[in-house]
């Protein structure tokens, strides 16, 4: 799971609503929560550009950007009935890490 891609119904940070959207699993917490980064196909903003040479399996339709650090504690359930778009490379996954701890001053 951990690397993968999803397409989930995600709230927005005031939680009066949700909006599909892509989603990189970032880390396993427990049996039960995933940290996750959001994608979006706004490639002006700020965080780590991922086009299909990223890719491992599956298929990335638009050239992407993971949204660094908005890093978000979900349910895993969320992730259990939702779509797979896609798996990133390591090398790819290992990028969006080191960006990761650098936001967040690690």
């Amino acid at each position: 799971m951990v690397g993968n891609i999803y397409f989930i119904s995600m709230p927005y940070s005031d939680f009066t609503k949700a909006k599909a959207r892509p989603v990189l699993v970032f880390q396993t917490i427990d049996k039960n929560d995933l940290l996750i980064l959001p994608l979006t196909s706004s490639l002006t903003r700020d965080g780590i550009l991922i086009t299909s040479d990223d890719i491992q399996d599956g298929t990335l339709k638009k050239d992407s950007v993971v949204i660094v650090p908005k890093l978000i504690a979900i349910d895993s359930n969320l992730i259990l009935g939702s779509r797979f778009i896609a798996s990133l490379k390591e090398s790819s996954f290992t990028k969006v890490k080191n960006e990761l701890c650098l936001k967040l001053g690690c």
